[in-house]
């Protein structure tokens, strides 16, 4: 939480830069491709927890599900150290009360960015009796915690890592021209390995704290999208579920069939061709493709509440009548709310619809509204994790809705799905019950 430690946090241009560039191997559309095997994997172990607590007419949450599946798959991904949290309620349950944790504090945190820094000076037993919220973040960072089952916690094992590179990463270049090369090594390895940071920034505390934000970050995002989407597809059964059914039996003919994301993204109703200008000297446009109803689910989660303030580092900008000097001059920060864009009603047609057709090409306004396409920010800033997060997207949704047939259960938009408080992510009602679901009665 301390944000100036991390990638995303940095607000210095170039400090971001090389931040950035130390971790991105591991999100590379190459490397991501050669994960799909491990997605697939712990897909199948959601599945089969699915079975059972659906078995009988049993009900399931699904933010948390899906919260212990991204989060167990990113750990495995950038860590090698799965966290076990689809094998255990207790520590899914747990896991899921530090991120209430982070979230409800969030708010505060960012006014008073102190608090964490000296919260990890102070004993973790008064501060679990007396503010038991920021206990579980301390924990997460500097003990071992029963909480999340990590064998090592951040701090552990980025001084781990630090050990091991001073017998190996630091006596070799170590290149990520090969998917085998970034697959087969940690984001602490990579970080560490990174010839374009000095020692300062390889120091345990920082890359502990790149670690974390990598996985509180990356899990919980890809949830709340997936939460999201599987609620507004049971809400439109007669329509986008059932056209998105119809279209997934066609390459996934036996249901257990395990589909490359490169298949997937060629079905005409699950894709459409996103256009990016990422708008910063030296990158060119990105074209990615991404499913219609994936992308209306981005977009209608509009997930990211707080604004997102940046300076620019060289070029001055001009906005109407006002010149914004750049940040050699003056610290000018500038900022708007990807939420307000995503939402907004004279860009998007009925705003809080879910009509994943908008992104279709017979759509006359599709030019148009792809550019304030925003979910994912835009330019250097742009989330690292993007290919990442669209792979797990891709293979959970579809598997979900080959392999089961599901109706809601007691979900209610207004309460379990709007977002209604800013905790830096919309947050729903703390009323809110969650998303659950329960199977389809056979005949019913």
């Amino acid at each position: 939480m301390q944000r100036r430690q991390n990638a995303f946090g940095t607000i210095d241009h170039e400090i971001h830069r090389k931040r950035r560039a130390a971790i991105s191997p591991f999100f590379s559309k190459n490397t991501v491709t050669s994960a799909e095997p491990m997605i697939y994997d712990n897909m199948g172990v959601l599945e089969k927890r699915l079975k059972q607590h659906l078995a009988n007419g049993g009900v399931v949450e699904l933010r948390k599900t899906y919260l212990a599946m991204t989060t167990d798959t990113l750990a495995d991904h950038a860590f090698h150290k799965p966290l076990g949290l689809l094998e255990s309620p207790e520590k899914a349950n747990n896991w899921k009360r530090t991120i209430k944790a982070v979230a409800i504090l969030t708010p505060l945190i960012k006014q008073f960015t102190w608090i964490i820094p000296v919260a990890l000076k102070l004993p973790l037993r008064p501060l679990q009796m007396v503010v038991p919220d920021i206990a579980r973040i301390v924990a997460l960072r500097r003990v071992s915690s029963r909480s999340i089952a990590l064998s090592k916690d951040m701090d552990k094992q980025a001084k781990a890592a630090i050990r091991a590179s001073r017998n190996d990463l630091n006596q070799k270049s170590v290149s990520f021209s090969d998917t085998k090369s970034a697959k087969s090594m940690t984001v602490f390895e990579s970080i560490l390995a990174s010839k374009g940071l000095s020692a300062k920034e390889k120091e345990a505390d920082r890359i502990a704290q790149e670690g974390f934000v990598v996985l509180v970050a990356g899990g919980e995002t890809t949830a709340r999208v997936l939460t999201t989407a599987t609620y507004h597809l049971l809400a439109d059964k007669r329509s986008a579920l059932k056209r998105l059914k119809e279209e997934l039996a066609t390459v996934m003919v036996e249901p257990d069939t395990q589909v490359p994301v490169k298949v997937l993204e060629q079905l005409p109703w699950l894709v459409r061709t996103c256009f990016l200008p990422l708008l910063n000297e030296g990158m060119r446009p990105d074209v990615f493709t991404q499913n219609a109803v994936i992308k209306e689910s981005l977009r209608i989660t509009a997930l990211v509440t707080s604004r997102l303030p940046l300076v620019s580092p060289k070029e001055p900008l001009r906005y109407g009548e006002w010149e914004i000097p750049p940040g050699s001059r003056l610290q000018t920060p500038i900022s708007m709310t990807l939420r307000d864009v995503l939402l907004d009603p004279t860009i998007f047609a009925d705003p809080n619809d879910f009509k994943p057709e908008r992104w279709l090409t017979d759509n006359p306004d599709l030019e148009r509204i792809n550019q304030a396409y925003v979910p994912f920010g835009r330019g250097s800033r742009m989330c690292v994790g993007l290919n990442f997060a669209l792979a797990e997207l891709y293979i959970v949704i579809a598997c979900l809705f080959r392999r089961f047939d599901l109706e809601l259960h007691d979900t209610i938009r207004e309460r379990d799905v709007d977002a209604v408080r800013d905790c830096f992510i919309g947050e729903p009602s703390p009323k809110s019950l969650g998303v659950r679901v329960k199977a389809v009665t056979p005949g019913v």
